[in-house]
């Protein structure tokens, strides 16, 4: 049985405003704010108590503002300036991976999972209350599961399974034992060995790191450099790989020919490298399916009056114009689509009583229902002319309907290849690397 969310009074309500700011009228009549707040170590802007789960909601500033800009580009520096010690703090965990004390073992073997695997650092949490998301240093051993296919020998997989931020799944097989991570002593055979010992005796419901915490990881990435914590790499390496994406596009063949279209599925291909990295997922609705299979349909339609238009061309050519087939009329249609939407609208502003409401919904939704026939009705004989055409015009309009075919066909890749990936995130965070692509390489140097 589900619950109603109760409306929120303003009295409910506290805002959070800089000391010289006037404090916003209340817009309810014979209601007042419930509290007026002046801290400026939060971004928020209101906050409130839902009845649900007596969760605390926060009203923030939108992630295109200038101030979450600040913010942003604050993070990014930060990780730029990992560029310079990110050889320097590899070499120390690589080093460490194999240390006989546990607190110094497990520190190497985290950092590792969050450099390589891009995981969030995770941290203690009421299940309680709150949903049993984790990250990497809160991972149980119920969450890994070694030689998932059950191959045997000397298989290093471990497949990861568990709620991350916003109670996303994450689900991947990772082969420890594969060349990205080995090549150049990446040590991913040792990070393997080490997992296993430390999920050994150990019950499902066990945390894997029993010696370390998010502060104390974070308090170890502070020797190497000021300010780091665990959220940069993630920043760092999802930068990174947006770069050296981005750079294998412009260096592919065909690159100074591609149309505005195609450069920004190839910049939308990169972004989705990022977001797959960072486990960025989004639950695919039954209306994007919807819009797919709409695509698809207004796709086939096009294809047809192609072919139908090159027939045009033949008959054309043959010298049999007479025989080419001519738009019908829409005008009486329309005309009918408009008096239909004339009375619904009358209909509603006169009803009063429940049965008159009923009657005008449902006119209402018959002049909905002649629109949406009349737009495709001009849909499917927009290829066609009303009086016989010029070879020509049916010429241009053959290159006309390629075009619309090929940027509907790559719209529909598109939508299809994203439609279970948010890319929303790293087109926000990372977008800047568009404008200046050699930064990355600024400050390496």
């Amino acid at each position: 049985m589900g619950k109603l969310k109760s409306r929120v009074d303003p009295e409910q309500v506290s805002l959070n405003l800089s000391e010289c700011s006037a404090v916003p009228k209340c817009p309810v009549p014979g209601h007042a704010w419930g509290d007026i707040r002046h801290d400026p170590r939060g971004q928020w802007l209101a906050t409130w108590k839902e009845n649900i789960n007596n969760q605390s909601k926060y009203m923030q500033l939108a992630a295109q503002s200038s101030f979450k800009g600040k913010s942003d580009r604050s993070k990014y520096n930060k990780a730029a300036l990992l560029c310079k010690y990110i050889e320097k703090i590899r070499k120390s965990y690589k080093k460490d991976l194999k240390s006989k004390d546990s607190e110094t073992k497990q520190l190497a073997t985290a950092t590792w999972v969050i450099d390589q695997l891009a995981l969030r650092v995770g941290g203690e949490k009421d299940t309680e209350e709150e949903a049993d998301t984790v990250g990497c240093c809160s991972l149980r051993v119920e969450h890994l599961h070694f030689d998932p296919n059950g191959e045997g020998g000397d298989n290093k997989e471990i497949e990861l399974e568990f709620l991350g931020k916003d109670s996303m799944l994450y689900k991947q097989t990772i082969d420890f034992g594969a060349e990205l991570y080995n090549k150049n002593d990446g040590m991913g055979t040792q990070v393997y060995e080490n997992l296993k010992s430390f999920c050994k005796k150990k019950k499902p419901s066990d945390d894997i790191f029993t010696s370390i915490n998010p502060t104390l990881l974070n308090n170890h990435l502070k020797t190497f450099m000021d300010g780091l914590s665990a959220k940069v790499f993630r920043t760092y390496n999802a930068s990174r790989t947006l770069q050296e994406e981005l750079h294998k596009k412009e260096k592919a063949p065909g690159w100074s020919r591609m149309t505005a279209n195609e450069k920004v599925a190839e910049y939308n291909a990169a972004n989705r490298e990022v977001a797959i990295l960072c486990n960025h997922q989004k639950t695919v609705s039954k209306a994007q399916e919807t819009q797919l299979e709409a695509i698809q349909g207004k796709i086939k339609t096009l294809r047809k009056q192609k072919k139908q238009l090159k027939g045009i061309l033949k008959l054309h050519n043959s010298g049999e114009v007479d025989k080419i087939p001519m738009k019908k009329s829409e005008k009486a249609k329309a005309e009918e689509v408009l008096k239909a939407v004339e009375k619904a609208k009358k209909m509603k502003n006169k009803a009063s009583t429940n049965e008159e409401k009923i009657k005008a919904t449902a006119a209402d939704e018959k002049a909905k229902q002649m629109k949406r026939d009349l737009t495709e009705l001009k849909f499917k004989q927009a290829h066609l002319w009303e009086k016989p055409p010029s070879r020509d015009q049916v010429c241009k309009r053959i290159t006309a309907w390629s075009a619309k075919i090929a940027k509907m066909e790559m719209d529909l890749k598109h939508k299809d290849d994203n439609k279970d990936v948010a890319l929303g995130t790293s087109k926000v965070r990372h977008a800047f690397l568009v404008d200046d692509v050699t930064f990355w390489a600024a400050i390496a140097v």
